[in-house]
């Protein structure tokens, strides 16, 4: 079932630019343009995530979070505070709000859509990805720093780590596959998540500068690996 992300924000610019970032995901955007109606819009078809402006006419994002937040009916649904470039007071208006999370102006496709796979995690399924258990090392900065993988595509991994960094931060990462493939290539930060929800802490890495080697190695292991589960699935 699809899931619904509604974006409310004054401005049909801002609109169009997060509908554009979802427009491969498989979920059902709706907008609204001030609180008011994105209240309306809330009780009616409950929403799996909203996106909200702070600054908004006839009613701001916070006041509407507010009241998200008041309502039990809707308390559960996750609001991300959406800001002009962070001042202080506007900090400090989104953690009052009750919000689940903020992004700042201008925004950044890949920290947009990583803050919102933290509440949908399978938001973004263009390239396949495959739940692992692969012990991995992350070279930052002249760190050496033992992680884990939590999920893998051709494109990037989720990787169980104490480290965040920063987004768009370069790392380097190597693993091991199960077949006996052994994968270094560069990456960056992707997005952090470092509060519990359906995915452990950590940081998505999208990869880069991959070799030809390491590209078919690892889309060859998911292709795989996928088949073999769906075999598995099939014979249950």
């Amino acid at each position: 079932m699809k899931k619904t992300i509604l974006l409310v924000d004054d401005n049909r610019m801002i609109l169009e630019i997060e509908k554009e970032f979802l427009q491969y995901t498989k979920t059902e955007v709706v907008t609204a343009y001030d609180g008011l109606e994105a209240l309306e819009i809330i009780r009616t078809k409950r929403p799996d995530l909203i996106f909200m402006d702070l600054e908004m006419p006839k009613m701001d994002g916070a006041s509407c979070c507010r009241t998200i937040k008041g309502d039990p009916t809707i308390a559960c649904i996750p609001v991300v505070m959406v800001t002009s470039p962070l001042r202080e007071e506007d900090q400090d208006n989104c953690f009052t709000s009750g919000c689940d999370d903020f992004i700042a102006k201008p925004l950044d496709r890949d920290v947009f859509l990583g803050v919102a796979r933290r509440f949908i995690p399978d938001l973004d399924r263009r390239k396949q990805r495959i739940k692992v258990n692969i012990k991995a090392t992350l070279y930052v900065k002249n760190e050496i720093l033992p992680c884990t993988l939590y999920n893998l595509s051709s494109g990037g991994a989720f990787v169980v780590t104490d480290y965040f960094g920063i987004p768009n931060e370069v790392i380097n990462i190597s693993f091991i596959l199960p077949n006996g493939t052994n994968i270094e290539c560069h990456g960056r930060i992707a997005w952090t998540n470092r509060i519990n929800s359906t995915v452990p802490i950590g940081l998505g890495i999208k990869f880069a500068l991959k070799t030809q080697f390491v590209r078919n190695s690892i889309k060859e292991f998911v292709t795989w690996s996928t088949q073999q589960s769906s075999v598995q699935e099939w014979s249950q």
